[in-house]
């Protein structure tokens, strides 16, 4: 072992290189190894018992008895184990890049505590091929209040998306033109304006057909529209407007 000291070097200048620089010329076969029993701890890349302004090559397992910190990149070959926790990014400009596919279960550590997304940053589509649970469903803004047994009534519905569209109205108990007539609250319909017309189907054998406070209307349009003029007519359009809303 030899130190790059010189004559001109003080004592102290030479114990200090002596200390500083070791270096070794090892053979295949020899057992003799560097060790360095200093034990001042590495704070930066500048501090600590050994300090290179080179590369380190190393040809075997190296094994680390506190904290690895990294000032550049990290990159591995091969896999990465973690028996602790680990920490990704120390701000929301951080990103993490998954450039491999998912090969496990993906549990929070604490139930009902954390988002996916957020009303800002809202992930796109969902595939799921299996089954859903969920607590509550806000559709685009709207909470769904029907229990999952009022749901399952609909098991048996074949509508397309087009049919099931004729359930987008903008009010209830308002008509729209092509949806879906409902009732508001009171049970009371409005038709939008005089081009949306009521067509009831003839009554069959007279038990079916239009009925006003539970009695079925037997007279025919033409023979109401006779009637347009009298008291009768009347009375038939004043019961027609409350059974109707």
């Amino acid at each position: 072992m030899t130190a790059n000291v010189i004559m001109s070097d003080t004592f102290s200048e030479q114990a200090t290189k002596i200390n500083e620089l070791a270096v070794m010329t090892q053979d295949d076969g020899m057992s003799n190894f560097i060790k360095v029993l200093d034990t001042t701890n590495s704070t930066s890349n500048t501090t600590g018992s050994i300090i290179t302004v080179g590369g380190v090559g190393i040809g075997k397992s190296v094994v680390v008895g506190e904290h690895l910190n990294v000032h550049g990149n990290i990159h591995a070959n091969g896999n990465i184990t973690s028996d602790g926790s680990l920490t990704f990014g120390d701000a929301d400009t951080d990103n993490v890049v998954f450039g491999a596919d998912i090969n496990s279960h993906i549990i929070p550590n604490t139930d009902d505590t954390y988002d996916l997304g957020s009303s800002t940053q809202k992930w796109k589509d969902l595939y799921v091929n299996g089954v859903s649970y969920v607590d509550s469903i806000n559709l685009n803004g709207t909470a769904i209040t029907s229990t999952g047994a009022e749901l399952n009534k609909l098991t048996g519905v074949t509508a397309d998306a087009a049919e099931l569209n004729y359930n987008d109205i903008g009010a209830l108990g308002t008509a729209e033109v092509s949806k879906t007539v409902t009732s508001d609250a009171s049970g009371n319909i409005t038709f939008v304006n005089g081009t949306n017309d009521i067509d009831i189907a003839s009554h069959d054998a007279g038990t079916n057909g239009l009925k006003l406070g539970g009695t079925l209307v037997t007279k025919s349009a033409a023979d109401i529209n006779n009637l347009s003029t009298g008291e009768e007519a009347t009375a038939v359009a004043v019961s027609m407007a409350i059974a109707l809303g």
